[in-house]
């Protein structure tokens, strides 16, 4: 099957609030208030799921051209565009294309939407960039490598990339609902939704319009960014916003890269 068209409905459903799927939080676009905070000087955005991105993460942002790479929604987006940024937002859900320009039109500001699989080469020139902004996303996709290849060729030298990722751990477990929500060990790595779920489950995914899944080591996710060409500056952990996992891990992270001039071969 294509996975790419299923996420892409899948993200239509969730950003439609008709689904009952906790990824509706991310699908939310801010408040008007809350841009006008923006607009006054506030710099809160995520890359994970809790945890605000350090405002020392970001240079100046006024007339910087940045790409929310996967980023639809309405969320980050018309923060940037507060700051004085030239917005552009790539994403694979149109409904999600949809909230970030009705954002636009309700704040006044214009912004750039495009519906793209980031798997597949981007719509831009080379060094079209400043800043790349993508939060947890390439857990969609089943190959980021070409994704960090992408972002490279298309930042300028030392542009910024941010991104968020899933804990390639994470995707081991389950809850085990009998057992006081302990999670339980179930799947090998990496993870694939289409080879590793039963068939029973890979239908109920399906059918509620769940988006497939898909785990990335951390060869691909650090080591991808470094053979691209990036240096990183820094990373934080994040915990799921108080749900199950945070109880035992932190599920995700959040990575500041830099475009270096060289590249390993």
């Amino acid at each position: 099957m294509n996975y790419t068209e299923h996420n892409a409905k899948a993200w239509d459903v969730i950003g439609e609030g008709s689904s009952e799927d906790g990824r509706a939080q991310f699908t939310q676009m801010i408040s008007h208030e809350d841009y006008l905070r923006a607009k006054e000087g506030l710099l809160q955005v995520s890359l994970t799921s809790s945890k605000y991105v350090p405002e020392n993460w970001f240079p100046s942002l006024k007339g910087k051209k940045i790409l929310g790479l996967a980023c639809g929604g309405g969320q980050q987006g018309p923060v940037f565009a507060a700051h004085g940024a030239d917005v552009t937002i790539i994403d694979i859900s149109p409904r999600q294309l949809e909230n970030e320009k009705l954002a636009a039109k309700r704040e006044g500001y214009s912004i750039t939407t495009l519906l793209c699989d980031m798997e597949k080469t981007l719509p831009f020139d080379d060094n079209s960039f400043d800043i790349i902004f993508n939060p947890v996303s390439n857990c969609y996709i089943e190959n980021i490598l070409p994704v960090w290849k992408e972002c490279a060729r298309i930042l300028k030298t030392g542009g910024i990339l941010m991104m968020g990722y899933v804990k390639e751990e994470h995707f081991m477990f389950e809850p085990d609902f009998s057992k006081d929500q302990a999670l339980t060990t179930i799947y090998k790595l990496p993870f694939h939704s289409l080879r590793d779920l039963s068939e029973e489950k890979k239908q109920k995914m399906l059918k509620n319009h769940e988006p497939l899944l898909f785990s990335h080591s951390l060869t691909e996710q650090i080591g991808g960014l470094i053979k691209a060409g990036f240096l990183i500056t820094d990373l934080y952990e994040d915990g799921d916003g108080g749900g199950l996992f945070d109880q035992y891990m932190n599920s995700y992270v959040a990575v500041r890269a830099v475009k270096a001039q060289f590249r390993m071969a």
